[in-house]
C-alpha cells in the first residue's frame, strides 16, 4: 500500500501541474477549446495527492523499520 500512496502521490503532482501551468498557458493564450480539458485535471490530481498522502501516513514501508503501535 505504500507503493500505491507513492505513485499517487507523485501522479497527482504530475497531473496537477501540468493542469494549472498548460490550462492557465492556453487560456491566456487565447485557446479555450484545450484549456478547460487541462484546467479539469486539477481537481483530479488534488484528490491523487491527497490520497496518496493519506496512504503513506497510513500504511508504513514494508522494510519493518517503523513500529506500529505507541511507544514502550
Amino acid at each position: 500500500m505504500h507503493k500505491f500512496g507513492m505513485i499517487s502521490l507523485y501522479l497527482g503532482l504530475v497531473l496537477g501541474a501540468i493542469g494549472l501551468v498548460g490550462g492557465f498557458g492556453l487560456m491566456f493564450a487565447g485557446s479555450d477549446t484545450w484549456a478547460k480539458p487541462l484546467i479539469a485535471m486539477v481537481p483530479i490530481g488534488f484528490l491523487l495527492m491527497f490520497t496518496g498522502v493519506v496512504t503513506t501516513l497510513l500504511h508504513s514501508p514494508a522494510d519493518g523499520t517503523e513500529s506500529k503501535g505507541p511507544p514502550k
